[in-house]
């Protein structure tokens, strides 16, 4: 074990400090906080400021009871973005104005933990097909 002087000691502090404060910059730079109410908390990926055309929100459902399932991933293809949906069945995220075409796959990543185990979903659309659309409502079927 290496004994540190107390002046040794005070320059790795600094350091580990330094390096906390800049690791915490780094992972909040794609996280902005709402205080909307309709909005989530707090929201990963670019926000509604940073030249984003439109939002995309809805809620996935289950196709056979119709109640909200929790925990699903939406995945946006070419975008490398994902989210899940909440305990509401909730998703909203913003899309990059510099794609025509977004596919969006719901992925059942917990199976039953969710009150059931449901199939992938996956859906196409243009910007102008989502720009001002109402909230999508995704069904999802069960897997017997």
């Amino acid at each position: 074990m290496i004994k540190l002087t107390e002046i040794s000691r005070k320059i790795l502090r600094a350091i580990y400090r330094g390096v906390g404060i800049v690791g915490i910059a780094l992972s909040l730079g794609g996280c902005w906080i709402s205080i909307d109410r309709d909005e989530p908390k707090a929201m990963y990926g670019p926000g509604p400021d940073y030249q984003e055309d439109f939002r995309i929100q809805g809620k996935v459902v289950s196709k056979k009871t119709g109640k909200p399932i929790n925990g699903i991933a939406v995945y946006i293809q070419y975008i490398d973005y994902q989210t899940f949906t909440d305990f509401d069945g909730n998703f909203n995220f913003w899309l990059p104005k510099q794609h025509n075409t977004y596919t969006l796959i719901f992925t059942d990543v917990d199976g039953v933990g969710n009150g059931g185990n449901f199939k992938q979903h996956t859906i196409v659309f243009t910007k102008e097909e989502a720009h001002g659309q109402e909230p999508l409502i995704i069904e999802l079927e069960e897997i017997e």
